[in-house]
């Protein structure tokens, strides 16, 4: 009878030891999942909170500069054109005028930049002569606005060109510093709270010039696009 009171103590002991185990090993489990859980659920806080203030970075893309004058007395334009690997340096700031939401944040914000280009090019035509097109850098002051979710931001941006795009006709040089109009789309991905990435387009578009080219008023449109790619430094 002791022997089987004792057995049945024995077996009880081990039940209570086993679910005993069975709870530490629950316990272990879920304070590991949290941890694990934790620093991921505040990196993208983080990364949400930190869309907004300053910002530098890099870009290289594919650049193409063009200058047309219009047509001479065989109706013909002369065409000017050239393309080729963009180099950049970037600045900017952004805010968010309504604050964030669950869902995101509208963003507001500035930015210069200046890309060096290289771009050469000539052409003849029987009438109007030779002409050469030659640029090494385009920059602009803009302002972007757009949406940004936790890691995404999507943006549209206009400003002020400049550029030494310059276009020589039959001895008439104009060389100077020249401006317009810049324009663009992008989309900007957050790496990590300090580092994101950029894909954006931008066209420049610098009007038309009047000149007197053999003989005759003829109008010269100038202009040029960028596509690049780049990586900024937030702080």
């Amino acid at each position: 009878m002791n022997f089987l009171k004792r057995e049945s103590s024995l077996s009880s002991a081990a039940t209570a030891a086993k679910s005993g185990a069975k709870s530490h090993s629950s316990s272990i489990l879920l304070s590991l999942a949290a941890l694990c859980l934790s620093p991921a659920t505040a990196s993208a806080q983080e990364v949400k909170d930190n869309w907004t203030g300053p910002y530098v970075g890099l870009t290289l893309g594919l650049q193409g500069t063009a200058a047309s004058i219009d047509s001479d007395a065989n109706g013909e334009d002369l065409d000017l054109d050239d393309s080729g690997v963009a180099i950049g340096l970037l600045g900017g700031y952004n805010f968010s005028p309504f604050g964030r939401s669950d869902s995101g944040q509208w963003l507001i914000g500035a930015e210069v930049d200046a890309q060096f280009l290289g771009s050469d090019d000539s052409a003849n035509d029987s009438v109007l002569g030779t002409a050469t097109l030659d640029s090494s850098w385009v920059a602009s002051t803009r302002v972007r606005a757009g949406y940004a979710w936790e890691y995404l931001h999507l943006y549209g941006t206009a400003g002020l060109a400049l550029s030494d795009i310059h276009v020589e006709t039959m001895g008439d040089d104009d060389d100077g510093v020249r401006a317009g109009l810049a324009l663009g789309l992008g989309a900007e991905y957050a790496i990590d709270k300090n580092w994101s990435g950029r894909l954006e387009g931008i066209s420049y578009s610098f009007g038309e010039d009047d000149r007197r080219i053999a003989g005759s008023e003829h109008d010269i449109g100038i202009g040029a696009a960028v596509i690049r790619i780049g990586v900024s430094r937030r702080f």
